[in-house]
């Protein structure tokens, strides 16, 4: 399983507040063809990880991203444009 921290989940959720996301959709971190995590808006898919902030879902990975990504953490790092997100543990880093 995935760690988030609370302060990703902040970020997750001002970040799903700001798009133009649907009524039960959150953000999805999925693995681009290029073999790059990113975030994209999608609605619950059967045997997903569902990740919440104040009972909303804001971020959903698919069985295989969330072994993939079994113990990494996923944490908010300031930067000079704000807060960012940034994957830890995750094989190769």
């Amino acid at each position: 399983m995935i760690n988030v921290t609370a302060e990703a989940k902040v970020v997750l959720a001002t970040t799903l507040e700001a798009s133009d996301a649907l009524e039960g959709q959150a953000l999805r971190l999925a693995l681009s063809p290029e073999g790059r995590y990113g975030l994209t808006i999608d609605g619950e898919r059967e045997g997903d990880q569902i990740v919440e902030q104040e009972d909303r879902a804001v971020l959903l990975l698919d069985q295989q991203v969330a072994t993939s990504l079994d113990g990494a953490t996923l944490e908010a790092v300031e930067s000079p444009d704000g807060a960012r997100l940034s994957l830890r543990g995750e094989e190769g880093q």
